[in-house]
């Protein structure tokens, strides 16, 4: 069997890559997921249970608190495991603008209000936690798209009080070790410079950006949405055990198409490291190669070797050759 080249493999690894990050989504998307997200990382759903706002504020097309078919019985004590969220058009352009497309969105309905108020949140992965720019900037401009969409659909005209607040969490599964296991929360504060304010927070407090860096699912992180979503992107965690633990720990039922997601991912996740492990012995297999092919060519240059034969030992072209020993010489 032929060895594939390079690109072969590197298109291979996309593909993988691509269906991963797509079932990543998928199970970020599941409610009592959600519910688990917006408890540990939003101030207004802190104060309820994982239960309750997976029953009562993650409303949307999915039913709510839906009893499954098949295998998918579930007790009343288990968090809905079976339904996912459809999520809001993920899709923001205007005619003028370069498409760009959130990964997850979705509306949370705010309890406890005398009117329904709605938080707007966006759901990232973002596997390179150090893409070249900073990205709780990004992530500001997610929610300034996010908020500049709700003219004409949330508020019209200058009622600019009816504006909800958005959303934009980051979730980086593989950071720098210095990295792991961090919570970054960005927001709006007012800074009272002179004299007196009677402008709510409610009026400013509209965009927030957290970051999550992961860490090891073997390693207790001392956080609960951590350890839920150390497990879910565990790498090393077979199938069976993501499931026990999303179980026992954070009493999400395992429904068939939920059990089937983790299996997935879990493949998926599994044949990306054997592929790049497989690429980085090819590599350095090369290196050692090339290495010791230029040692070879040093050795016969200072024995006085004829080009010709230093060219048919090494494989050189007499340009490299003449360029190694003058390299010698300095």
């Amino acid at each position: 069997m032929k060895r594939q080249t390079n690109l072969a493999q590197a298109i291979d690894m996309a593909a993988d890559k691509a269906r991963y990050d797509e079932c990543a989504k998928k199970l970020l998307s599941y409610k009592a997921v959600l519910a688990w997200i917006l408890k540990s990382c939003t101030k207004e759903f802190s104060q309820y249970s994982v239960q309750f706002i997976c029953e009562n504020c993650l409303k949307g097309k999915a039913e709510i608190s839906q009893h499954a078919v098949h295998q998918d019985e579930k007790s009343t004590d288990d968090l809905d495991g079976d339904t996912r969220i459809e999520g809001l058009d993920t899709e923001a352009g205007s005619m003028k603008e370069r498409t760009v497309y959130f990964d997850i969105r979705f509306k949370a309905l705010l309890p406890g209000s005398k009117e329904p108020v709605q938080l707007i949140v966006n759901l990232e992965i973002q596997v390179d936690d150090t893409p070249g720019y900073p990205l709780v900037t990004r992530g500001f401009y997610y929610c300034a798209r996010m908020i500049s969409e709700q003219y004409g659909t949330v508020f019209t005209g200058e009622d600019y009080g009816k504006l909800q607040k958005v959303y934009s969490i980051w979730i980086c599964p593989d950071p720098a070790k210095k990295r792991k296991n961090g919570i970054f929360r960005y927001h709006t504060i007012e800074d009272k410079i002179m004299g007196e304010s009677d402008v709510h927070s409610e009026a400013y407090d509209l965009m927030e950006v957290i970051v999550l860096h992961l860490g090891d699912a073997e390693e207790e992180s001392g956080n609960e949405i951590l350890n839920l979503l150390n497990v879910l992107f565990s790498s090393s965690l077979s199938p069976n055990e993501k499931k026990k633990r999303l179980h026992k720990d954070f009493h999400i039922a395992m429904t068939a198409e939920l059990e089937s997601e983790v299996k997935n991912m879990c493949n998926l996740s599994q044949a990306l490291i054997e592929q790049g492990i497989e690429r980085g012995i090819e590599q350095g297999v090369e290196q050692g190669v090339q290495k010791e092919k230029l040692s070879l060519a040093k050795m016969m240059i200072q024995e006085g070797e004829d080009i010709e034969k230093i060219k048919k030992y090494t494989g050189y072209s007499i340009e490299k050759i003449r360029e190694i020993a003058e390299s010698m010489e300095k």
